[in-house]
């Protein structure tokens, strides 16, 4: 029953993670079209850097999750290495109370501004005054991703944990 909870979390942060991590292609192709214009021409766009951002926004803010599942966040693995690979899954577990207890309150943050924007409509105070609220929606639900892929790694965790224990005579 755990395992299949912890692999439908990371079969919706693999997908979601896939599909913005594809954002990556027009940011770039969006920042060389206006330095293009910008040293070319001596015309920058108005909206270049508001559509950057909210691209930006969006892979940061789903890209977190994607990477704790893929295992790329910073680590100290000087001393980790040293470890048994118990007392290894032991710290990872400790230390994620630091991830549920930072992602918590950034989520209740980001739940509580992203209905705020929505509700008021909110646009960015450049002169290209795009909308706000998607951008807040896709940073909210990363970190729900990023909470609910911690959960499932914390799951994994305690489960290789169970496992090890059961194995012993």
């Amino acid at each position: 029953m755990l395992t299949k909870f912890c692999d439908f979390i990371d079969k919706i942060v693999m997908r979601t993670g896939s599909v913005v991590g594809w954002l990556i292609i027009p940011l770039c192709l969006l920042v060389a079209y206006d330095v293009s214009l910008r040293y070319l021409l001596n015309s920058p766009t108005v909206w270049a850097w508001d559509i950057n951002v909210q691209f930006l926004g969006a892979l940061v803010a789903i890209g977190g999750s994607y990477t704790l599942l893929q295992d790329g966040h910073v680590g100290v693995d000087v001393v980790t290495t040293l470890l048994s690979r118990r007392k290894r899954i032991v710290v990872e577990m400790v230390t994620s109370v630091f991830l549920f207890l930072g992602s918590g309150v950034l989520l209740w943050s980001g739940l509580e501004q992203a209905a705020l924007s929505v509700k008021t409509l909110e646009v960015s105070e450049t002169f290209f005054a795009p909308p706000l609220y998607p951008l807040k929606i896709l940073i909210a639900l990363g970190f729900v991703l990023l909470f609910l892929e911690g959960i499932a790694k914390f799951l994994r965790n305690w489960m290789a944990l169970k496992e090890g224990e059961e194995k012993k005579p």
